[in-house]
């Protein structure tokens, strides 16, 4: 259920900052036409790309959840930048939360469904349900900026990254109580 919540907060995050990328770097630096804010937005996901790639060899040699938390721990950083700061250093703290969100999503997967035996397919389609927080945060983000600013509306994804960094370090973790979900299998051995 960590597993869960951590794809829930992921998924709003990552489509909130990029939801909102060209909108806060006009807010950022006033007077930025509308082209290179959306040439911001391009890098944003050109940094998700590379991320992707360079994250995938990385996990060669850095353990999955280490990975995670750095990651985590560096979305948390640029999103306290573009909380607090201004002007293009602002910008580019966010355009650089594009790289770090790049291997989340499986990440988050593959720790949420680990060890959990005959429940894997169930917990594998709760995950892919958390994708609904898509469609949770940004509305959030949005409600925040119209009473606020864009700026203060980055307080949401930065406490979606406290929760995801949390799973990295330790949440992925399996409780030591046992399951309470009842399981009933059939002849094949799968979930009845």
């Amino acid at each position: 259920m960590k597993g869960v919540l951590a794809q829930f907060f992921y998924v709003g995050a990552q489509v909130g900052v990029a939801s909102f990328v060209i909108r806060y770097a006009q807010f950022s630096v006033p007077g930025t036409p509308e082209k290179t804010a959306a040439l911001y937005l391009t890098l944003h996901q050109v940094g998700f790309m590379a991320g992707r790639f360079l994250g995938s060899a990385a996990m060669k040699k850095i353990a999955a959840p280490r990975l995670l938390s750095l990651f985590a721990a560096a979305s948390l950083i640029c999103a306290t930048v573009a909380l607090l700061a201004t002007g293009l250093i602002s910008v580019w703290s966010v355009v650089l939360i594009g790289f770090f969100h790049s291997i989340m999503f499986p990440t988050i997967f593959s720790l949420g469904i680990k060890d959990l035996g005959p429940l894997t397919k169930r917990g594998s389609s709760l995950l892919v349900m958390a994708i609904i927080g898509g469609g949770v945060i940004p509305p959030i983000m949005g409600r925040i900026s119209d009473a606020s600013s864009i700026q203060t509306a980055f307080v949401v994804p930065l406490l979606c990254y406290v929760f995801i960094l949390y799973f990295g370090l330790s949440g992925y973790k399996p409780s030591s109580a046992p399951a309470t979900v009842p399981v009933s299998l059939n002849n094949e051995g799968t979930l009845a």
